[in-house]
């Protein structure tokens, strides 16, 4: 890869960006760009796009790949761009992953496999047909509590020490402990990152290099310093951070990610459409609170 930070792949934050819709429900690319430099000049250190925020199964297989050219167009090689590969079998995953590389992605993020409910060999037999099919480096996406799968950090490591392609995890388990599991085991090895808005500052205290976050969408500035904090242990900056932001996480989840923060970023004057069906914009007393929340916390674009 031709981004390397300490011998791996990614560090600080990435930003899981939502994707700009039309009133056709089609990629906006101009809003998308606009998006992307915003983020990086925030100082947020690479770009993942059609993660959850992104959403994903709302897009044709051609709104992704014109979402993905339009992220790399915007980054223009300034950081890392990340393509989430959000299919349930492997064949799909496979294949959305070439398109996204022939796109100008980095590397795709690939969602554990779900539906069919599959075992711990199951998993990291998906990973490994995965890395025969693709033949470059990818990052595991494990997020248990909406897709049920979950890959355990046995299994992780297990799959980190025999396919190097495996390049790292974005890990949103529930379990604070299982992130921690990750770093001791194969932090020297492959990057681990913090997926939930928040545990991160934990998770980076802990040893985790990067993280990819959600709400970065909205105040990108303040978690390129939060991470920064938290890796220099300044933990009253961290306690800080949390204390005064934890209310604001707490809205822009309230409802289904990404109705309220598309709300909230259009609140600031940075515009990017609405969610798309079965999604709905978030509600009005919400938004109430959103509004009241923005601008007692001052955040400006």
């Amino acid at each position: 890869m031709k981004f390397m930070f300490n011998g791996k792949p990614f560090s600080g934050v990435i930003t899981a960006v939502v994707t700009p819709f039309d009133e056709n429900n089609k990629v906006n690319e101009a809003q998308m760009k606009a998006l992307v430099d915003w983020q990086i000049e925030s100082g947020i250190k690479g770009i993942l796009v059609l993660g959850g925020s992104g959403e994903y199964v709302a897009l044709t297989m051609e709104e992704r790949v014109r979402a993905v050219k339009a992220a790399v167009e915007a980054a223009a090689g300034r950081v890392p761009v990340v393509a989430g590969v959000l299919e349930p079998g492997i064949c799909g995953s496979v294949e959305a992953a070439k398109l996204f590389r022939e796109a100008g992605a980095d590397v795709p993020l690939v969602l554990t496999p779900y539906y069919v409910t599959p075992s711990q060999d199951g998993i990291y037999d998906f990973f490994k047909k995965f890395d025969e099919g693709f033949q470059s480096p990818f990052l595991v996406y494990n997020i248990p509590y909406k897709n049920t799968t979950d890959i355990k950090p046995a299994t992780f490591i297990r799959l980190a020490k025999d396919v190097p392609n495996c390049c790292g995890i974005k890990e949103c388990s529930p379990s604070f402990a299982s992130c921690v599991e990750l770093v001791y085991n194969v932090g020297d090895i492959c990057t681990v990152m913090s997926g939930e808005d928040l545990m991160m500052g934990g998770h980076v205290l802990f040893g985790a290099e990067a993280a990819i976050i959600a709400s970065a969408n909205l105040i990108p500035a303040a978690w390129a310093k939060f991470f920064e904090d938290a890796k220099a242990k300044d933990i009253e900056a961290v306690t800080a951070f949390q204390k005064k932001y934890y209310p604001l996480f707490n809205l822009l989840f309230a409802e289904i990610n990404p109705g309220p923060m598309k709300y909230a970023m259009g609140k600031i004057g940075v515009e990017v459409g609405e969610v798309s069906t079965p999604l709905k914009p978030c509600s009005d007393w919400l938004r109430a609170e959103l509004d009241k929340a923005i601008a007692e916390l001052g955040i400006k674009k």
